[in-house]
C-alpha cells in the first residue's frame, strides 16, 4: 500500500473514518484501501492521507472520481488535494 492523495479540510470541516473509506473505494474501485490522519505542522488541522495497493489502474480516472465524491459529500470542505508521485510514474 501506497499513499497516492493526501488532502487537508477548511477549518471546521470534518469526514469521518468510514465516510472517507466509502469515498475513497468509489473512487479507487478497490477494496483494498486505508484511510489516516495526521495533524499538521504548525498549523491547525488535519492532512488526510488516502492509500491503495501500488499499481493502481488509471490513476488519472481515479483523481477524478475523487474530486467529485470529496465535492459531493464533503460540501465545500476540501481545501486542497494533492495527488502523490507512485512506483514508476510522476505527479
Amino acid at each position: 500500500m501506497v499513499v497516492h492523495f493526501q488532502f487537508r479540510l477548511s477549518p471546521g470541516a470534518s469526514v469521518g473514518p468510514q465516510a472517507l473509506k466509502r469515498i475513497w473505494w468509489a473512487a479507487a474501485r478497490t477494496p483494498q484501501i486505508h484511510v489516516s490522519r495526521a495533524a499538521r505542522h504548525n498549523a491547525d488541522g488535519y492532512i488526510y492521507s488516502l492509500s491503495a495497493p501500488s499499481d493502481i489502474d488509471e490513476i488519472d480516472k481515479v483523481e477524478a472520481r475523487l474530486r467529485e465524491l470529496l465535492t459531493r459529500h464533503v460540501v465545500g470542505a476540501v481545501n486542497t488535494l494533492i495527488r502523490l508521485p507512485g512506483p514508476g510514474r510522476t505527479s
